[in-house]
């Protein structure tokens, strides 16, 4: 290359590449080099996106972070002190403001009449605690950007904090600080990066690497800070086992306190009570008539337009808690329960669950293709159900939520049949059938009744 730069692939993990990381550092190939990129905006001196990388430090940070090695003899941790003060670059600046202007809404469920102060509030601090944290969310909020406008590749400035962030997480394995909750945000992230780019296997070893960490730190419990909790529970841990039908390494169910909290009523036999008690019939799962009926109290409290404002986190206690209670009650790994009601009503209350997570508008950005098959399973195993009503649900559910367009063909064409059989002739009488069961209109009834359009056609 002559004497422009030499720089190695960080984010390949080979043998050759991490040989080539540490060759390149040593002999300091870089140094006394400059490389003139034309004119642009001053950055702040002070700012951390723009420390010094001509010593190889950035490749080596890179490289490693595939691995961490957590110590079994770390068993305490402090908090690090905030920093006070820090200039933006004009990088980091738009970073932020797309963060907060766009992508929270597609992170956080804006329908749902939420207000997103406090989450901003919790943002702006998390960024200035530490050094750690800085590195963590400028990279997190720059790859959610990235994820959710399509943009490929990352930016080199994300890979570049993830790298930073991970170094120093590595520098403090072996301190008292190792299991600090800036590291615990850090490896947390690592997993949900991996999920986003469905690699199942480093998303795997990064979990492992913070139920470790978790554990030496006494559980999910004694992590204080309840935002990073719930981001821990609801996606990394839940998400995971959604994806690759694992059982969950945590559990969380603070669901009467959260429903308190949102002043949500307790609502039971809602909106027809012959569909309610079919499910309350001998063959239905007591703990699944539960979580059924939390999940309906939840959606018929959002169904009432009550103008309200809302924490976030409490909404986020009750999809963790629903969450939990609905993996325990079935994991998509194991063989699907015998009772055809209960898995159509398990994996229908799955599906209605992931509406609530990461998507704006009508963009789906995570692929539930496990929760797809289960509910294509359970399509074909149930279509000779007495009672259709049940089974108009989770189609439209399952076509709204996890299904993929290649489904639509075949999804179309049951939609149709069992219209017909139930002699359903208008969306509005449609309508009246979905809001039987668990159905947030803000989110649901649009999509849906898109399909209804699409189904009538053919």
């Amino acid at each position: 290359m002559g004497k422009g730069f030499i720089f190695i692939d960080g984010t390949k993990s080979d043998r050759s590449t991490k040989r080539a990381a540490r060759s390149h550092a040593m002999r300091e190939k870089n140094i006394g080099k400059t490389h003139h990129r034309g004119l642009k905006p001053a950055r702040g001196k002070n700012d951390l996106s723009t420390s010094q990388r001509n010593d190889g430090r950035r490749d080596i940070a890179l490289s490693s972070h595939r691995f961490l090695d957590i110590s079994d003899s770390i068993l305490l941790c402090r908090p690090l002190p905030p920093l006070l003060s820090m200039e933006f670059a004009p990088w980091s600046l738009e970073v932020v403001k797309t963060y907060f202007t766009s992508v929270i809404m597609a992170v956080y469920p804006s329908k749902l009449c939420l207000s997103l102060d406090r989450i901003k509030s919790y943002w702006i601090r998390t960024i200035f605690l530490d050094q750690t944290s800085y590195h963590c969310s400028l990279a997190l909020m720059s790859i959610l950007n990235s994820f959710v406008f399509g943009r490929e590749p990352v930016s080199w400035e994300a890979t570049y904090h993830l790298g930073q962030a991970v170094a120093l997480v590595n520098e403090k394995l072996d301190t008292l600080d190792a299991l600090s909750n800036s590291n615990l945000a850090v490896v947390n992230f690592l997993v949900i990066r991996d999920i986003f780019k469905e690699d199942e296997a480093g998303a795997k070893i990064h979990l492992r690497g913070l139920q470790k960490m978790l554990e030496l730190r006494g559980g999910l419990c004694t992590v204080e800070d309840r935002t990073l909790a719930l981001k821990i529970a609801k996606r990394t841990d839940i998400d995971f086992a959604l994806h690759y039908g694992t059982p969950v390494g945590f559990f969380r169910d603070r669901m009467p306190q959260a429903a308190k909290e949102l002043g949500m009523p307790t609502y039971s036999l809602v909106g027809g009570s012959s569909v309610f008690s079919t499910l309350c019939s001998a063959e239905a799962s007591p703990d699944l008539w539960k979580i059924f009926q939390d999940v309906n109290g939840l959606a018929c409290w959002f169904n009432n337009d009550v103008t309200c404002d809302a924490d976030p986190d409490d909404l986020q206690e009750i999809i963790v808690s629903v969450g939990y209670r609905l993996v325990r009650f079935c994991s998509l790994g194991s063989p699907p329960t015998e009772a055809n009601l209960n898995s159509a009503y398990h994996i229908g209350l799955v599906a209605f669950l992931t509406t609530l997570f990461l998507k704006t508008g009508g963009r789906r950005f995570l692929k539930y293709h496990l929760v797809a098959r289960r509910l294509r399973d359970i399509v074909n195993r149930g279509q000779h159900e007495s009672d259709k009503r049940p089974l108009l649900w989770l189609l439209f559910m399952g076509g709204i939520s996890v299904l993929e367009e290649s489904d639509q063909p075949w999804l179309l064409q049951r939609i149709k049949e069992n219209t017909q059989l139930l002699a359903i002739e208008s969306w509005t009488h449609m309508q009246c059938i979905l809001c039987c069961f668990p159905w947030i209109h803000h989110l649901h009834t649009e999509p849906s009744r898109h399909l209804w359009e699409l189904a009538v056609l053919i």
